[in-house]
């Protein structure tokens, strides 16, 4: 299967929670001989956090992302997107978000819900360890099965084009902190997930901001990505660029990580 190293499917601009606007992550996209990018930005959320979207910037930024199309038609594709960040809690909220019609859609699970407080899996290292405390008793098991299982419900409900950085709940597993990658009761998770996504027709992301994050492996790891092969699941490749030059950052480098297959297989 061979992986398009040309399109950026997953980058943020100052609408949310990066560092310059649309027009400058296009140029920068262009600049280094890209041929299609989406700008997704971070839905807008029903509760005060610090990186999502204002629901009142919508029409701006689907403006300021349709300039950006015009200005390079013909020579880049520019899709509108969002990165929509799925939460069974607010199914309604996100039904009326994707009602006005985006170009591309990805589904991504950064917080937890444990009665009513939403705890970041994908924040910073005391947000993680606040979640695994404050909702999960110290139970990665917990922790894990409760994300994994809400990737496949975004997944089942058919809404979204691509699964965002799969396992970032790895982000701060170095040398194993938090879970082993290798043991069944994780790599059945990841399977059942990977089924679902391959029973939808959806795409996995290889999320190449992850070589920035302490894991400093991809989103999903390499053997996820050779499973997705197997299954036959479509995969897009996303920078997850914050800023102008990390857009495509790492697409250089995912065929020598990708080019030794595990030594065993996964299943």
């Amino acid at each position: 299967m061979t992986l398009d190293l040309c399109s950026d499917t997953h980058m943020h601009t100052t609408y949310s929670d990066g560092s310059a606007p649309v027009a400058d992550m296009a140029d920068a996209a262009f600049e280094k001989g890209l041929t299609a990018i989406a700008i997704t930005d971070h839905v807008p959320l029903p509760f005060d956090n610090r990186y999502a979207m204002k629901m009142e910037q919508i029409s701006r930024y689907r403006d300021d992302v349709g300039q950006a199309k015009n200005e390079y038609s013909g020579r880049m594709a520019v899709k509108t997107g969002l990165e929509m960040e799925y939460m069974p809690e607010h199914r309604d909220w996100m039904d009326a978000i994707l009602a006005i019609g985006w170009d591309l859609t990805i589904a991504s699970v950064h917080n937890l819900v444990k009665g009513e407080r939403p705890l970041l899996v994908n924040g910073n290292e005391t947000e993680f360890q606040a979640c695994l405390n404050k909702n999960f008793g110290r139970d990665i098991k917990s922790l894990c099965r409760a994300y994994f299982h809400t990737v496949q419900e975004a997944v089942e409900t058919g809404w979204f084009d691509v699964v965002g950085h799969l396992d970032v709940l790895k982000k701060y597993n170095t040398k194993n902190r938090f879970f082993n990658e290798t043991e069944g009761w994780y790599r059945e998770l990841v399977n059942d997930t990977l089924n679902t996504i391959h029973a939808q027709g959806m795409k996995l992301e290889i999320n190449m901001g992850a070589l920035a994050h302490p894991i400093a492996i991809p989103y999903p790891s390499p053997w996820i990505v050779w499973s997705a092969r197997k299954k036959g699941i479509p995969l897009v490749m996303g920078s997850d660029a914050h800023h102008p030059r990390a857009v495509g950052q790492g697409f250089d480098r995912i065929q020598a990580i990708l080019a030794q297959p595990p030594a065993s297989p996964p299943w």
